[in-house]
C-alpha cells in the first residue's frame, strides 16, 4: 500500500519520465514538487518504489525510471484522464468534417491523422458488414486489348481489376456473362454468390452462354477482394522512431504483423467496451513486449464490431492516448452508421 507521497512521487517521475525519456532524480522531483522535505527523503522513498518493483535504476545513472508494474499501478490506480484538449478536436475535426465517398477512405485518413498527432503507429479494423450485397458488375475496355472489371458492393465498395483478355477473345465475347451477372446475381448477399461460384454455378452458366471459365474466376477473385478485410496502418515508420535499432528483424516481422488481418482482431479485439491498456509482455505476442498497446472495440448497429488501436513506447502519455482512442472510436462508429443509414 503505497502512501500519499509515494504515489506523488511515482506519478511525478512517471510524467517526467514520458516528456523527457531521462532518469528522474531526487533533485528534479523536490524542484517540481515543492515539498516540504529533504532530498534524503526523496531518495528513500524512491528506494522504497524499487524495492516494490515499481521503479527501477538505470545503469548510467542515479536516477530511477518506472518499471512495466509502476506503469501498471499508475494507469490503474494514479491516472487522470486529461480533457480534450485543442489539438485532438482540431484532428478530430480534420478527419470528420470533410467529405469522404467510401467507409475506407474515411478510416485511412483517421488514422494517418492519429498516426500524426500521437507520432506513434495506428491500425484500425472496419466492422465486418455480414450482409454485403452485390450491386452491380461491369467491364470497362482501356486499351491493347486491356480490360478493368468493376464491382459495386451494397456497402458502397469498389473493387476493380485490371486483366488481358485471352487471344481471339473480344469484349462483345463476355457481354452475354456481364449481362447474366447483373440479371440474376445483383442483389445476393457476396458471401453466397461466392459458394456458388465454387459450385454448379459455372456449370449453369457454361449450359445457358459461352463463357470462359478463367474469367468467371476472375470475377471470383475480385468478388473476394470487396469482402475481404484491411488493416488500415497509420504511421508504419514511427516504429523506427521508438524501436530498439537492434530489432530490425523484429520490426519487420512486426510489420507482417500489422498487414494481417485476422491476427489483428485476435490481438485487439478482445477489449470489452472500453479502452482496454497492455504494457510491454502483458501483451499476447513476443513482437509486442517491447511496446504499449492501448486498443478499443466500437460497435455499430446492425453492423459488427471494428477495432481501433494505438501502439507505442511503454513510456507514452497514457492519459492523452486513452483520450484519442476513446474519441476517435467512438466518432467513427457513428459516422460509419450515419453512412449506412
Amino acid at each position: 500500500m503505497l502512501t500519499d507521497r509515494q504515489k506523488l512521487i511515482l506519478a511525478a517521475i512517471i510524467r517526467d519520465y514520458v516528456r523527457s525519456g531521462k532518469a528522474v532524480g531526487s533533485k528534479r522531483l523536490l524542484s517540481e514538487l515543492d515539498l516540504a522535505v529533504s532530498t534524503a527523503t526523496i531518495r528513500n522513498e524512491m528506494a522504497s518504489l524499487e524495492e516494490d518493483g515499481l521503479l527501477q535504476k538505470e545503469h548510467t545513472s542515479s536516477g530511477r525510471v518506472p518499471s512495466q508494474m509502476g506503469y501498471r499501478y499508475y494507469v490503474d490506480e494514479l491516472l487522470r484522464e486529461p480533457g480534450l484538449d485543442q489539438e485532438i478536436q482540431s484532428a478530430l475535426n480534420h478527419v470528420f468534417e470533410r467529405n469522404f465517398q467510401q467507409i475506407d477512405d474515411l478510416i485511412d485518413r483517421m488514422v494517418h491523422e492519429m498516426a500524426n498527432l500521437t507520432g506513434f503507429t495506428v491500425f484500425a479494423l472496419k466492422p465486418e458488414v455480414l450482409d454485403v450485397r452485390l450491386s452491380g458488375f461491369r467491364l470497362v475496355p482501356l486499351n491493347n486489348n486491356q480490360v478493368m472489371a468493376i464491382i459495386v458492393n451494397s456497402d458502397g465498395q469498389v473493387t476493380s481489376q485490371s486483366f488481358q483478355l485471352p487471344t481471339r477473345t473480344s469484349l462483345d465475347d463476355l457481354s452475354s456473362m456481364v449481362r447474366y451477372i447483373n440479371e440474376t446475381l445483383v442483389n445476393q448477399p457476396v458471401r453466397e454468390i461466392l459458394m456458388t461460384l465454387s459450385g454448379d454455378l459455372p456449370l449453369k452458366m457454361e449450359r445457358m452462354i459461352r463463357t470462359p471459365m478463367a474469367f468467371l474466376q476472375l470475377f471470383g477473385d475480385v468478388l473476394a477482394r470487396s469482402i475481404r478485410d484491411l488493416v488500415f496502418t497509420g504511421g508504419r515508420l514511427n516504429l523506427l522512431d521508438f524501436s530498439d535499432d537492434k530489432k530490425l528483424l523484429d520490426i519487420k516481422q512486426l510489420y507482417q504483423l500489422l498487414e494481417n488481418p485476422v491476427a489483428m482482431r485476435k490481438i485487439i479485439t478482445n477489449a470489452n467496451e472500453g479502452v482496454m491498456i497492455q504494457i510491454g509482455d502483458e501483451n499476447s505476442l513476443s513482437l509486442l513486449a517491447p511496446y504499449s498497446l492501448v486498443s478499443a472495440t466500437y460497435r455499430v448497429p446492425q453492423l459488427g464490431m471494428g477495432a481501433l488501436a494505438i501502439l507505442g513506447p511503454t513510456n507514452m502519455p497514457y492519459g492523452e492516448i486513452i483520450t484519442i482512442v476513446d474519441t476517435f472510436r467512438q466518432a467513427l462508429a457513428q459516422k460509419i452508421f450515419a453512412y449506412y443509414h
